[in-house]
């Protein structure tokens, strides 16, 4: 039994991360336009999407988080993904066909159209906010792992995480992102796999012994029907509150509207996202069932448990640990697998958002293709060095799986109201969906500073203020003029 990370592991997961190095910047062009660089050209197909889209949700952070959470808790946390199935319909039928009519390189472009470009730039703001932050996370949760495991600094690990990604998605775009995702995707299923069945090998009896001992433990609870507004993971916050989040992630967010934009059709988009919402719900409760089983085994050997930095390195200690030798390697790779492809697309994402929605919008309208490509592979590198410095301060948000969560239940509600007021109301302006969202964060802020209330309630308090507050302001205004904003939706 392994306790170090020897030559052999080195060796794997520098081969890993020059190989996916190397399969990204395949996808360089030098003469290469801004709809291919940021869009892959609009040609890719439902299924490739659909994995990129499931392999946004897999970074390290749920690969790492889940089991450390099911270690120490139960299985409740994990209808918040299975929520993809109830709000998939909604993305599919309300937003999508919005966003088809035009060929947008953003979201945030629909704001313009339908508002102003004050609304467009706030919505962008807000993105780059959720998504730079959520980027952070994912280089430290591997970074966290390397550095535990091999006594390198935490900076140099970061380092090493953050200037691999960032190289190959300046190079590729958002082909090389798709395609990575989808190799990097199989990885992490193929590791995540072997290490529960073998961890279930390693338990005195197998798998009936797991079963046992988890159900006696409450490890395997699932259903908290309870209706404490103060419980964190009931079903009524992680399904409500959780869909809300889902929803305004999937509706809103840049970094998977952009790969919905890359399909060739409507039709293709809106199968990515069913294909995304199908995929995630047996993947989400593999990983969460990891947890119960290392719980178990541990229940045996609690001396062996004597080392472990944190709660949320569970995974990859038992795996140095308990199954060592090539293995160890391999399955540390994945999670660096996990990270890169989630890291590749959010720096993709807010390099698009920051060169349509103000290079092209503000500084330079009439910019060639040429200029456009330039200042993308520009933003690319700024953002990934942003995202890479910021990560060596996320260790302050808490436990890994709920960091993001916790930032997103803030501004996941107000963004989606705005989007909501767009699409649903026909008085409302620009002015009055901005301050609708204002009134949104304010009382999130406030109830999260006075009452004890769950995290996945903000969203849904977010999203309903906002659109509440803005409909309202929006009968204040002067009505708009006949035709108005409808007009320019019309094909």
């Amino acid at each position: 039994m392994s306790t170090d990370f020897g030559v052999a592991d080195w060796c794997i997961l520098a081969a890993y991360i020059v190989a996916v190095s190397v399969v990204g910047s395949l996808f360089y062009r030098k003469r290469t336009t801004a709809g291919e660089f940021f869009l892959g050209g609009r040609r890719m197909g439902a299924l490739p999407v659909a994995i990129s889209l499931v392999a946004a949700d897999m970074s390290a952070i749920s690969y790492m988080g889940a089991p450390a959470w099911t270690f120490e808790n139960n299985l409740e946390l994990v209808l918040s993904s299975w929520s993809y199935l109830l709000v998939a319909p909604i993305v599919m039928f309300l937003f999508m066909p919005f966003y088809s009519q035009f060929r947008f390189f953003t979201a945030y472009e629909y704001l313009e159209r339908r508002f102003d470009v004050k609304t467009r730039l706030l919505g962008s703001l807000i993105f780059m906010l959720l998504r730079g932050s959520h980027v952070a996370i994912v280089i430290y949760a591997p970074s966290l792992v390397l550095s535990i495991l091999t006594d390198l600094p935490l900076y140099a690990c970061v380092l090493i995480m953050g200037v691999c990604t960032t190289l190959y998605t300046t190079l590729g775009g958002m082909k090389a992102v798709i395609w990575t995702d989808v190799m990097q995707f199989t990885i992490l299923l193929g590791g995540l796999v072997t290490v529960t069945w073998l961890s279930v090998t390693r338990v005195p009896g197998g798998l009936p012994t797991v079963w046992q001992m988890a159900s006696e433990s409450g490890r395997l609870n699932l259903w908290n029907f309870s209706t404490d507004l103060t419980l964190l993971t009931t079903f009524w916050a992680t399904v409500i509150g959780g869909g809300f989040m889902s929803l305004s992630t999937l509706a809103t967010d840049q970094a998977y509207l952009q790969r919905y934009f890359t399909t060739r059709s409507l039709k293709e988009g809106q199968r990515s996202v069913l294909l995304d919402a199908i995929i995630i719900v047996p993947v989400s409760m593999l990983l969460y069932s990891v947890g119960p089983v290392l719980y178990a085994f541990y229940h045996f050997y609690p001396e062996r448990l004597q080392g472990l930095p944190r709660p949320d390195a569970i995974l990859p200690f038992f795996v140095l640990h308990e199954l060592g030798g090539w293995f160890s390697g391999l399955v540390i790779a994945s999670i660096f697998a996990a990270s890169m492809a989630v890291m590749s697309a959010g720096i993709n994402a807010l390099t698009t958002a920051t060169t349509v929605d103000f290079y092209q919008r503000l500084i330079r309208p009439g910019a060639s293709d040429a200029a456009i490509v330039r200042a993308g592979r520009v933003g690319t590198v700024g953002w990934g060095a942003a995202a890479t410095l910021a990560a060596l301060f996320a260790n302050r948000l808490g436990p890994i799986i709920n960091a993001f969560n916790l930032i997103n239940s803030f501004l996941g509600g107000p963004i989606l109201g705005i989007f909501l007021l767009g699409m649903l109301t026909r008085r409302t302006r620009g002015t009055a969906a901005i301050a609708g969202g204002v009134a949104g964060l304010l009382s999130v802020s406030l109830l999260a500073w006075l009452t004890d209330v769950s995290f996945f309630y903000y969203a849904v308090v977010g999203t309903v203020v906002t659109f509440v507050a803005g409909w309202a302001i929006g009968f204040l205004q002067p009505t708009p003029p006949p035709g108005g904003w409808q007009q320019a939706f019309r094909r």
